[in-house]
């Protein structure tokens, strides 16, 4: 669930980079003010391709993407256990065209871990985090995933 009031944005990518465009850092600026002020929020960088490519190689770009955001984030001066990344390769919502599809999705929760991860790999591949996290911790998405698989079976 999304912080009520807080900042969203979208960083768009020219097609196969990873690479920043010029006024990221305008668009990044009213989340590091919030972040810095409410350091219980989570950044979520929801992070996609278009679906030219295998899937693999969409995930990896969708991977550097994400990071270079995240990057971009601390040195700024947020806390990297304050960002998550989620990645979701081509598996992204689709928007209109691929020129929207190439992005990261910038928003905040105050969700715990497990209900971001959750929240991702409803369909998405991955998540990075910059902490270590136990399966203690990750318990109820483990529960909630090996119940969804299998009903699948």
């Amino acid at each position: 669930m999304k912080v009520a009031g807080a900042p969203t944005s979208e960083i768009f990518f020219a097609f196969d980079s990873s690479r920043l465009g010029e006024g990221t850092s305008d668009k990044l600026a009213p989340i590091v003010a919030f972040a810095q002020t409410h350091p219980e929020a989570k950044i979520v960088l929801d992070a996609s391709t278009d679906p030219v490519g295998s899937s693999v190689y969409n995930v990896g770009l969708a991977t550097r993407r994400g990071e270079v955001v995240r990057d971009r984030l601390v040195r700024a001066g947020i806390d990297a256990n304050q960002i998550v990344v989620g990645v979701y390769g081509e598996d992204g919502t689709r928007r209109a065209s691929y020129a929207k599809d190439r992005r990261v999705s910038v928003w905040m929760t105050r969700e715990s871990l497990p209900a971001i991860i959750d929240h991702t790999f409803a369909s998405g591949t991955a998540v990075i985090w910059s902490k270590p996290v136990s399966a203690t911790a990750l318990a109820p998405v483990a529960r909630k995933t090996s119940r969804s698989a299998s009903r699948a079976r």
